[in-house]
């Protein structure tokens, strides 16, 4: 169906294309689709077969960029580092060829200093309601276009502190803009934004909440509305209108990733410790450290007495080389555990970090409605750690809820009790995970950041329609919609059709 348009006069005669509100108006409007399911509403059947030069539709050339695209009716939107590297922008593609309809500057802001090697200034992905565009850059705050590429509004806001970076993306519900900056301090909230005058309109505080990467989303159930955040160390559930909390559980390890999903009339919300893998991290118990480290003897551990390249590997599914897989002991012993900060590590210290490191451990919940304040005893249908994805959300597809981790392993559980429907069978493309997986049409789809595009069959055994092999790297989440499948690539913005 073609989209409609009307022609609205803005002020110094500038003329923006503001497009129809049809609910039949094709739309994959914010990280990962509709309320961020990973699902298209259509659920028409994406291609099996591409490639760089397969099922091509057309491939346009982008500036570097994490953030995954966000589709209304024929347009596209992104947001990107302005070639030169000191500015970030917003770019508009048409979906039917590709061609940049514009590229708009957003406002001077110095970068975050933090930033993790698979993130960047611009890893969250804009949100659309139909009306205008809504992107958020961690270094300034929020800025709202029309779809004609002219500012609407913006609003500047302090960068939450964190050790990666920001990526939580905003979302559009009612009216709102609603975001949740969670950072290293007291100042973490969940903030709503007026989507035409970009106001506050409410805030909900959260100053236990340390830093976390998730998106929210709105867990529809009963005829009731709740605004679901995956924060550091708990789940929440908020009233969208006002903010104010509803429910929330423990839970969630520390600097949670990936976004809740809803199906069969729970709540899914998911985590992982320390690496994504499935199997406890080779920790040696205080014997053996003092074997390795203790060179005078005395029965502790002094800085100078670790090497620097001794570390333990968080990942064993991907290579040591990867960024972020090694995690160095003097890290670990000397700013993570040292409680007093003297420069000497303990038996009572390494006791204190292996129950950190207990707490922090994998862990999926399924949450029943209806709960309110700490639900931990009362609304936990199940809880489950084996398989969990470390960066790719969890994805809620034809009574099946799938996880893709690292190594290219996938898992499965029947959502209503539980059960392990497929253990960690290989997808037959190894490496490392960050894109979250998409379906429709009965397929899903799995990119990994080596390239590889996997497909295959939702059902109760596994079954790899393709291994596609893009021959660029993946890190952000491809977008499918009526059929075609869009996917960022280092390097492109590529369109697949069969």
């Amino acid at each position: 169906m073609k989209r409609s348009f009307a022609a609205t006069l803005l002020p110094g005669l500038i003329l923006a294309l503001v497009p129809s509100l049809s609910a039949a108006t094709p739309q994959w409007p914010q990280f990962r689709g509709p309320n961020g399911s990973g699902l298209a509403t259509d659920d028409k059947p994406g291609p099996v077969s591409f490639g760089p030069e397969r099922n091509v539709l057309w491939k346009t050339a982008l500036p570097p960029g994490y953030s995954s695209p966000c589709i209304w009716g024929d347009h596209i939107f992104l947001t990107a580092i302005h070639e030169g590297g000191k500015s970030l922008e917003t770019l508009c593609l048409n979906r039917k060829d590709g061609s940049i309809l514009w590229r708009t500057a957003a406002p001077p802001m110095e970068f975050e200093k933090s930033l993790h090697p698979f993130s960047n200034a611009a890893s969250s992905t804009p949100a659309t309601d139909g009306n205008r565009v809504y992107v958020y850059f961690g270094a300034y705050g929020t800025v709202a276009y029309n779809f004609a590429g002219k500012e609407v509004w913006n609003r500047p806001l302090p960068t939450p502190p964190t050790q990666y970076g920001t990526s939580s993306s905003p979302i559009v519900t009612g009216g709102l803009v609603i975001l949740q900056r969670d950072g290293s301090s007291t100042n973490s909230q969940v903030l709503a934004l007026d989507s035409k005058t970009g106001r506050t309109r409410w805030t909900a505080e959260r100053p236990l909440n340390r830093e976390s990467f998730s998106t929210p989303m709105v867990w529809n159930h009963n005829g009731i509305a709740d605004l679901v955040t995956v924060g550091n160390g708990r789940l929440d559930a908020y009233d969208p209108h006002d903010g104010k909390e509803r429910w929330w559980t423990p839970g969630m390890t520390m600097q949670p990733i990936g976004v809740a999903v809803a199906g069969n009339g729970l709540l899914f919300a998911s985590a992982t410790g320390t690496g994504s893998s499935s199997e406890p991290l080779d920790t040696p118990d205080w014997e053996g450290l003092l074997k390795r480290f203790d060179r005078n003897g005395d029965g502790r551990i002094s800085k100078d007495e670790v090497p620097e390249d001794a570390a333990i590997q968080l990942r064993k599914e991907v290579p040591k080389e990867t960024p972020g897989n090694m995690l160095s002991y003097q890290m670990m012993f000397f700013v993570f555990f040292d409680t007093n900060q003297d420069g000497v590590f303990t038996k009572e210290e390494w006791t204190g970090a292996l129950q950190f490191l207990k707490s922090n451990a994998n862990n999926v919940m399924a949450i029943r409605a209806g709960g309110r304040g700490n639900i931990s005893t009362t609304h936990i249908a199940w809880k489950a750690d084996r398989g969990l994805s470390e960066m790719p959300s969890p994805l809620y597809y034809r009574d099946r809820l799938y996880f893709v981790r690292d190594g290219g392993v996938l898992t499965s559980y029947a959502p209503e009790t539980g059960k392990v429907v497929i253990d960690r069978e290989r997808l037959g493309a190894l490496g490392q995970y960050v894109a979250s997986p998409v379906a429709a049409g009965g397929r899903i789809y799995a990119a990994s950041v080596q390239g590889k595009m996997v497909i295959l069959q939702a059902g109760d055994t596994l079954k790899v329609l393709a291994v596609n092999d893009l021959k660029e790297a993946i890190t952000s989440t491809p977008a499918i919609l009526e059929g075609k499948l869009y996917v960022r690539t280092a390097n492109h913005l590529i369109a697949f059709g069969e």
